[in-house]
């Protein structure tokens, strides 16, 4: 039998891992599969219905449900990547005892099914609000989007790694931390944008990295859309930079400890 190589392995591992993930998530249930995608899409609908009729909210110059659109997608993919991972390897510890396995294949299978999760509910609401509302879906700077789009998964992993590390060592700060993902909800820009909020806000709200991704990702969506002061991508990417690297460096010192739990 042919000897595979490390990169096959790694290939190989990862994809049963994905499966795994998949599967966990699905549950026993028939229609576990459209629920696993049905439940974001609900989730995303009740608060486009809620921001855009209920509470009657607008965005100058913007149709608002594309706008609250591509905020509430991005965030939650980073939200849902960074807690994905605090719990990756307490969730798969009973397969760390195969040598082909490490916590790293964990934590790729995590970030490819919640990116490939909400890439889906992305793309259908967008079709549904395009072929039934009746709205520009069209990106403006699709680069830059994506660009955008990728600074924010990055920062998102690299504080996954460090949630991870902090949770193993003291299981209580889990809550804290999915705590700390409210207030963020409200302060990176998803539902207000920053030049909406108040004034004694924005200083602070500004050393958020979320709020910058979420507002380049919009920079990127809408022709027209109003670039803010203060306001860089590449604040964001050095946060994230920053961040995987700490991270990466954390998880190695500790994996030993980690996996010994």
């Amino acid at each position: 039998m042919k000897k595979r190589s490390p990169v096959e392995i790694t290939r190989a591992v990862v994809f049963a891992l994905v499966l795994r993930e998949v599967q966990a998530r699905i549950g026993s249930h028939r229609l576990g599969l459209v629920w696993m995608l049905l439940e974001p899409i609900l989730h995303i609908t009740l608060l486009m219905l809620v921001f855009t009729y209920i509470r009657m909210r607008q965005v100058p110059g913007m149709e608002f449900p594309i706008f609250l659109l591509t905020g509430l997608v991005p965030f939650f993919l980073m939200r849902n990547i960074a807690l994905r991972l605090m719990g990756a390897v307490d969730a798969n510890r009973a397969l760390f005892v195969y040598k082909q396995i490490t916590p790293f294949d964990t934590f790729i299978a995590r970030l490819i099914v919640d990116f490939a999760l909400m890439s889906c509910v992305y793309v259908l609401l967008l079709a549904a609000l395009g072929f039934w509302g009746g709205y520009d879906i069209s990106i403006d700077k699709p680069l830059f989007w994506m660009l955008a789009i990728a600074t924010g998964i990055t920062f998102a992993f690299g504080l996954g790694l460090i949630f991870c590390v902090v949770v193993e060592a003291v299981p209580e700060a889990a809550l804290v931390i999915r705590l700390l993902f409210l207030p963020l909800y409200f302060l990176s820009g998803v539902i207000i944008p920053v030049w909406m909020l108040p004034e004694r806000l924005v200083a602070w709200a500004m050393w958020n990295p979320f709020l910058h991704v979420t507002d380049s990702i919009r920079v990127g969506v809408f022709e027209h859309y109003p670039v803010t002061h203060g306001i860089d991508l590449a604040y964001a990417g050095q946060w994230a930079v920053v961040t995987l690297f700490i991270g990466l460096s954390l998880f190695r010192l500790r994996q030993r400890e980690i996996l010994a739990l």
